[in-house]
């Protein structure tokens, strides 16, 4: 399984460095000029979304294109997968999202959509399995939701967000404060602190609190210039399970504090 994921990951990586330049003309010829984008693949040890588990041994891609649309106005594109290489659980999922980000001088407000996809329901289903009924059997989802970032002092950085997904009548709520340093010249050194809330029960089961804080997620990452347009990203980071997550991790062993890793490449255009 482990020789499966490395292969994966390295033949993504090497698609992403061969494909940039032609993904970049073929965009650009598409909606013309003043595009920009990226396009990254990467390797987690576990899959947590928002304080809740989904599984381990998870490989992924994304890709995102961005435009200036108006004055202090962007609008972009994002398309996400990934897929759980667990023997035992079958769990892969993708995504598609757009958003338009003001920019207001003092900070940034970003209004956007998501619909995603659980190809083998939400709570996956155990490789020979049953899929489960309910929310866990749910095989899509849309959220909207609205951010607001802005630059705090001493170089940090902040963010609230607020999603709702009408699937399920929840909504999530979120803040953020991250910070990165330079360690030396094409090694930078970033730092993030995130809390999640649910309200309305956004995604909680039996044993859940329906509306409290989810998680809190402490991150480092160590990105890496490789080129003008590549970079490389190995991280670590510590998912701490709230009363709205515990009950349901701890039943699959991944409450508590949990601490994962992984990497990413990521080739911007």
């Amino acid at each position: 399984m482990k020789r499966h994921t490395q292969a994966t990951f390295g033949i993504l990586g090497l698609a992403l460095v061969a494909g940039a330049s032609q993904a970049s003309a073929d965009v650009e010829s598409l909606i013309g000029g003043d595009v920009s984008g990226e396009i990254s693949a990467g390797w987690d040890s576990r899959y947590f979304y928002r304080g809740l588990w989904f599984g381990d041994e998870t490989t992924w891609t994304n890709a995102s294109v961005s435009k200036e649309l108006a004055s202090n106005l962007t609008g972009s594109v994002n398309l996400f997968y990934t897929d759980v290489m667990d023997d035992a659980l079958s769990y892969s999922e993708g995504n598609i999202g757009a958003a338009l980000s003001y920019d207001l001088g003092f900070g940034t407000l970003d209004l956007g959509f998501v619909h995603f996809r659980f190809y083998d329901g939400f709570a996956g289903t155990e490789r020979g399995g049953v899929r489960g009924t309910g929310i866990a059997g749910n095989d899509e989802a849309n959220e909207f939701n609205l951010t607001y970032s802005q630059d705090l002092f001493a170089g940090f950085s902040g963010h609230v967000l607020v999603g709702r997904d009408t699937t399920i009548d929840g909504t999530y709520g979120e803040l953020g404060v991250s910070k990165s340093w330079e360690v030396c010249e094409g090694i930078g050194l970033d730092f993030s602190l995130t809390a999640g809330y649910s309200l309305d029960s956004y995604y909680t089961f039996p044993g859940d609190e329906s509306e409290d804080w989810t998680h809190v997620l402490i991150g480092v990452a160590l990105p890496m210039t490789l080129t003008e347009t590549a970079s490389l990203t190995p991280y670590v980071n510590v998912n701490m399970s709230k009363d709205s997550r515990d009950p349901t991790n701890s039943g699959v062993g991944r409450g508590g504090d949990e601490v994962y890793f992984g990497a990413s490449l990521a080739v911007s255009f």
